[in-house]
């Protein structure tokens, strides 16, 4: 009799888990499955005020059999964004000794700024096919002097559009030159006396602030030079990094020929400084507010000067523009012939164009080229893209007594705060329910008990006090068939 129910206890048991494992992960609010579900089994039943206890192997069988079906496999989508590689192509270009001008027309793909005039923001590339020559016989290409130039208007520099750049053409012994500055304009500053302003190499101090006068007494640090100098509020004073230009005197007006004429000789940096009020604080305090505009040299370049390889600069003072140009010397060992070989191109030099300059050919049914076909411009770049892939995936546990405890588990740990636990059988049964009572109260359990005795089982989910993304359900019936009913239930309303 007692052998008979062991093992009907064994195969109800395993048969429960067999359920469980297709309903958990149903449940409405939580995700259940072996990685994040603890089971509680019972280890006593009381049959006729007799304790049985489970034999160990059933129990080791019962892990075994819920570790097997809880190691469920599914289905997800995985997206990933990956950077393809692409290339764009303009389309054929005929050589009919023309000057040709590069633009989003003949290849819409191009993300360049490149126009057909030197409009604000506006970049040329023009290409002049009466010095690109044709070889018939050797099968070659090759480029003439100033054949592929890049001009630039005023307001951008080589390595693309960049806020706040001031651009100063002068000529030097002959010699166009261009010389980039940095452009930092604060319109609203304020300093106390005793702190400083400092911008690059030139220091301002402000030793004293005379509310009465509208004036400041401030130490000057330029270089290796120190000046103390009186500033007005309304006047403009203008500082450099060789010295100063009338300190005391100031501007009534923003001194823009000044600092221009300062500009041209490519002065390293300058400073023009506006007062706009003078304060005095509750606490005694005083202090200054002013406006600053400090010019930086960046970069300076001479017409001649290599740029890249045998891509050198071309600086036109007068139109303010500059150019890059494509140099070739045949006496110049700098600056050698340039051939486009059968699948060679040649790279544009800018940084972040990726765009060449190839030869396109004809060739017959053997691969032989027959005949020059014309001229195409690629530009080679990577386009994000988002890959789904739907691929098996696994959610189990690699650790099958962290799947199924017992009860005395429970009751030497209580509720676990980072997993759902599901309860199997009645409280004469699973001790589990002890801890039931002192987690949600002797109320509660006594509600579910008459819940259980009036109805037969109970189907009970209750979200664990500790974590309310988990859960504790509890499967509990009279008998082991209404407990089988129970978990039928369960499964119905959570499908």
């Amino acid at each position: 009799m007692v052998d008979e129910m062991r093992h009907r206890r064994v195969s109800i048991v395993l048969g429960l888990l067999m359920m469980l494992s297709f309903m958990l992960g149903a449940t409405a609010g939580a995700s259940f499955n072996s990685a994040n579900t603890i089971v509680v089994l019972p280890t006593t039943k009381v049959i006729n005020k007799v304790p049985l206890h489970i034999n160990e192997d059933a129990i080791e069988g019962a892990k075994l059999g819920a570790f097997l079906v809880l190691k469920g496999i599914g289905m997800k989508t995985y997206t990933k964004s990956i950077d393809v590689p692409v290339e764009y192509h303009s389309i054929l270009i005929m050589d009919n000794d023309q000057e040709y001008l590069l633009t989003n027309r003949d290849m819409p793909d191009l993300g360049i700024p490149l126009t057909k005039n030197l409009s604000n923001n506006g970049i040329t590339l023009s290409v002049d096919f009466s010095k690109i020559t044709y070889n018939s016989y050797s099968k070659n290409t090759k480029l003439g002097n100033g054949s592929i130039i890049i001009t630039f208007n005023q307001s951008l520099v080589p390595l693309g559009p960049k806020r706040y750049n001031v651009l100063i053409y002068a000529k030097e012994d002959n010699s166009n030159m261009l010389y980039i500055y940095e452009l930092m304009n604060s319109t609203r500053n304020s300093s106390t006396v005793g702190t400083t302003l400092s911008l690059g190499s030139i220091t301002i101090y402000f030793h004293d602030i005379n509310a009465e006068n509208n004036n400041m007494l401030v130490d000057i640090y330029s270089g290796n030079d120190v000046y103390l100098a009186v500033m007005y509020v309304g006047k403009y004073y203008i500082i450099y990094s060789e010295g100063l230009t009338e300190p005391y005197t100031g501007y009534s007006q923003y001194p823009k020929d000044e600092v221009h004429r300062l500009l041209i000789p490519g002065t390293e940096e300058v400073l023009v400084i506006q007062p706009l009020e003078i304060f005095s604080g509750i606490s005694g305090s005083k202090a200054v507010i002013y406006r600053y505009w400090y010019y930086r040299l960046k970069e300076q370049h001479k017409s001649g000067e290599i740029y890249s390889g045998q891509w050198v600069w071309h600086i036109n003072s007068v139109e303010k523009t500059y150019s890059i140009y494509l140099h070739v010397n045949e006496s110049s060992s700098k600056f050698p012939e340039v051939y486009l070989q059968p699948g060679d191109s040649i790279e544009i030099p800018i940084p972040g164009w990726n765009l060449r300059f190839t030869a396109v050919y004809k060739k017959d049914e053997n691969g032989n080229i027959v005949e020059l076909d014309g001229y195409r411009f690629v530009r080679s770049t990577y386009v994000t893209k988002s890959v789904s892939i739907t691929a098996p995936a696994v959610t189990a546990t690699n650790d099958v007594n962290s799947l199924i405890v017992n009860d005395t588990y429970i009751l030497d740990n209580g509720l676990p705060k980072d997993k759902n636990v599901v309860i199997i059988g009645g409280w004469v049964s699973n001790k589990a329910w002890e801890v039931l009572e002192k987690v949600y109260g002797t109320d509660k359990v006594n509600e579910l008990k008459d819940e259980l005795m009036s109805k037969g089982y109970i189907v009970a989910k209750l979200k664990n006090p500790y974590n309310p993304n988990y859960y504790v359900v509890i499967l509990a019936g009279k008998t082991y068939r209404e407990t089988a009913k129970a978990v039928e239930e369960f499964m119905k309303s959570s499908s």
